[in-house]
């Protein structure tokens, strides 16, 4: 009965989940491997431009990192810079802002 009602939590919070987008505003670059990630702009130590903004409700720190991540490659950047949450009135959750960024320099 447990094992039961676990699964249920699982899929239910997966239906939520994947009902949810990435809103991005800003240039797409062809797809990286891998992203970096970031919680400040001052911890990035390489030069950098920002290819654009990204949003993505509130529903899980490992979640939310995944989705801006995965992402984030699509469009072309080499890494992420996680801002933290705001309130939203278009959606039921806070939001977590987080900038697309793209290396300019090797280092």
């Amino acid at each position: 009965m447990t094992t039961l009602r676990f699964s249920t939590i699982i899929a239910a919070f997966m239906l939520i989940t994947s009902c949810y987008t990435v809103g991005y505003f800003g240039d797409k670059l062809p797809p990286t491997e891998h992203t970096d990630i970031y919680y400040s702009a001052k911890d990035v130590k390489r030069a950098h431009k920002v290819l654009g903004h990204m949003t993505y409700p509130s529903v899980g720190q490992k979640t939310v990192t995944a989705k801006l991540s995965n992402y984030a490659r699509s469009i072309g950047a080499d890494a992420i810079i996680i801002f933290g949450t705001e309130n939203s009135s278009a959606h039921d959750n806070d939001v977590v802002k987080a900038d697309a960024i793209k290396y300019t320099s090797e280092n």
